[in-house]
């Protein structure tokens, strides 16, 4: 895996075919050179694992290069190279805006969950107990995770003012899920909120409570993202999307294919993603949005 240095904003997708259903593969893999999967840092160890199966079942190597979503989007644009893109939203609006993609699917969605220290020393069991003097608490970037943009709805459904918790505590935060995660391992915090998919890999070291009563409502919550759009924040999708600069679309939808196959979708569900009834469907096709 190649890790790209440091860009700003701008993303892709590409290729067609108008159903809002997984592609069809027209035409076997060629298997001579890798493809290129551009995967933002969240995203990675489950695609690592992915490429993996699809490589063993198809004979075609997949390239991942794995770097901030945003990192990624700005490659894409300033380079042209890349085949398809992954990342969860808003990127892939973003890069469809931009000109970057031509198809895209959306293949799984990312669930926010506390976590805590191994045993819950601290008895923590819901949002309110992050008011209590006694919690440390540690979140992610208000202003540059996604995560972090949810929170104010989050904690709002949780009855919980999000504001005079801020005002109480002196809340450390970072954009990176990992880094937030790390710090109840390393007891730097006693409570964090990171995607599901960042608690699973560290499974043997931290416990999780769920918190999907106070989640975000599906069609009815929303938000503006850091680029001054407004989004419905509920599912937050995981897409990939296929790049106008891909010479190789075919095969780019034949791997879109198997992450979305039987096999696909069970790797997704270990590593901590939902694989909902509408994972699959075709949310662009030739650059047009066809899905909501």
């Amino acid at each position: 895996m190649k890790r790209l240095p440091v860009f700003v904003l701008c993303v892709a997708a590409a290729l067609g075919l108008s159903a809002l259903v997984w592609p069809r593969a027209e035409s076997a893999p060629t298997a001579a050179q890798p493809l290129v999967c551009l995967v933002g840092g969240t995203m990675t160890p489950v695609f690592n694992e992915l490429a993996w199966a699809y490589e063993k079942q198809a004979k075609q190597k997949v390239e991942i290069t794995s770097a901030d979503s945003g990192e990624l989007l700005a490659s894409i644009e300033m380079q042209l190279q890349g085949d398809l893109y992954v990342a969860h939203d808003p990127f892939m609006d973003i890069a469809m805006r931009r000109g970057l993609g031509v198809n895209a699917w959306c293949v799984a969605e990312l669930v926010p969950v506390m976590i805590v220290q191994k045993g819950n020393p601290r008895n923590i069991h819901s949002l309110r107990d992050l008011l209590r003097p006694d919690v440390r608490v540690y979140l992610p970037d208000y202003q540059h995770s996604t995560l972090g943009y949810l929170l104010p709805i989050i904690f709002r459904h949780a009855h919980v003012d999000f504001d005079e918790l801020n005002r109480i505590k002196q809340i450390p935060t970072h954009r990176s899920g990992s880094w937030v995660a790390n710090q109840i391992i390393l007891d730097s915090a006693d409570v964090a909120l990171v995607w599901q998919v960042v608690a699973q890999l560290r499974q043997k070291d931290l416990d999780v409570i769920p918190i999907d009563g106070v989640l975000p409502i599906p069609g009815v919550d929303a938000i503006t993202s850091a680029t001054g759009n407004r989004y419905l924040v509920a599912p937050v999708k995981v897409a990939m999307v296929t790049l106008t600069c891909s010479q190789r679309p075919r095969d780019a939808e034949a791997f879109v294919k198997f992450v979305g196959s039987e096999q696909g979708q069970r790797i997704l569900r270990a590593h901590g993603y939902r694989t909902a009834s509408w994972c699959g469907r075709r949310f662009y096709a030739n650059g047009v949005r066809v899905a909501e």
